[in-house]
């Protein structure tokens, strides 16, 4: 290995395991993405531009060697838009932490920085309607102890818009359930907190379920709120464990309403309730923080996919009162040009 070789593979380091999960406290998840990313990157240098592996330095990150990559990360290996953008930003965030302390790199780091994204198809936000998820909600049943688990944990993650992660990581210490505001303290992305009220019926089941599933001798308050047990053991309860029993209410609701999808994924229940909050009035900024958006554009989707709330807008404009049945606005010329100001 040559001497700038070390170097390099010295900044990878120091960049996945101090800067990113210490100094930027960056998830776990985002910090496998990045390393990822990066070693997609030095494998393309070693296998395709024929580099010794220990021999890879920062000369083999120069724009034109990224944009190669990119290209055979489309070509080859036919990934998504979002991917290759995803692949592009780890390069990007790397060298421009590598700079800061070798700010002979800057130049290569500004040439890496000059190369396009690729344009992504936008995606419709998956929701379900406030009727299709009244369905999905009672289907447990709540009189059998995991039935009565798998609907609060439903019932939570709908009230707080929560992320399948942020609800897997709740402890019993953070619930406040007493007083006349009860709440919830959501461990987002980026070790970011928020705090989520919640409605005094989601408190209620909580309170039923904390009575069930936590008795006296597991009420330490750093003990995981939802739970499974294992070799007489309370572990955290996973991700797969959830997405099975959501997969099982989902086809049980379907049955009784087609309207709700054969498989309901966790973050369809956060999509879910932030359209129907958006739809009953709060604005995108105060959406944007109940969510832990870190801005207002990544709310914006919800306004963009609203298309109900623009044709019933329209017609309120054109009678003066809410009407029941408006025409399809996307196939309907004297529609499109009055919503998009060209009448």
């Amino acid at each position: 290995m040559t001497e700038e070789s070390r170097k390099m593979f010295e900044k990878v380091r120091a960049f996945l395991t101090v800067y990113m999960p210490k100094q930027r406290g960056l998830s776990n998840n985002t910090v496998q993405s990045y390393k990822q990313a990066i070693n997609q990157f030095l494998d393309f240098v070693s296998n395709i531009r024929k580099v010794s592996y220990e021999d890879v330095s920062f000369q083999n990150w120069d724009a034109l060697t990224v944009n190669e990559f990119l290209t055979y990360l489309e070509d080859e290996r036919s990934v998504s838009a979002s991917t290759r953008n995803q692949r592009l930003f780890a390069i990007r965030a790397f060298l421009k932490f590598a700079r800061i302390s070798t700010p002979e790199l800057m130049a290569l780091s500004m040439d890496v920085s000059g190369i396009l994204t690729a344009k992504e198809p936008k995606k419709a936000v998956a929701f379900l309607s406030e009727e299709a998820m009244a369905v999905l909600l009672k289907q447990p049943d709540e009189t059998k102890k995991i039935g009565l688990r798998d609907m609060c944990f439903m019932i939570t993650m709908y009230d707080t818009a929560a992320r399948d992660c942020e609800m897997l990581n709740l402890r019993l210490n953070s619930l406040d359930l007493n007083g006349g505001c009860p709440k919830v303290r959501l461990d987002g992305k980026g070790n970011k907190v928020r705090y989520v009220p919640l409605m005094k019926k989601t408190a209620c089941h909580l309170k039923k379920y904390i009575e069930v599933f936590h008795d006296n001798n597991s009420t330490k308050g750093d003990a995981w709120l939802f739970y499974t047990i294992s070799h007489g053991k309370r572990n955290q309860m996973s991700d797969d464990n959830v997405a099975r029993f959501l997969t099982k209410y989902s086809a049980m609701a379907h049955a009784e309403c087609n309207e709700v999808p054969q498989k309901v994924t966790p973050h369809q229940f956060r999509h879910t309730r932030a359209m129907h909050l958006y739809r009953h009035g709060m604005s995108l900024q105060l959406l944007a923080e109940f969510m832990g958006h870190a801005s207002v554009v990544s709310t914006q989707i919800y306004a963009y996919a609203d298309t109900e709330m623009k044709r019933k807008a329209i017609g309120r404009c054109q009678t003066g009162v809410d009407v029941i049945d408006v025409p399809d606005w996307q196939s309907d010329e004297g529609v499109i040009k009055r919503l998009y100001g060209l009448a």
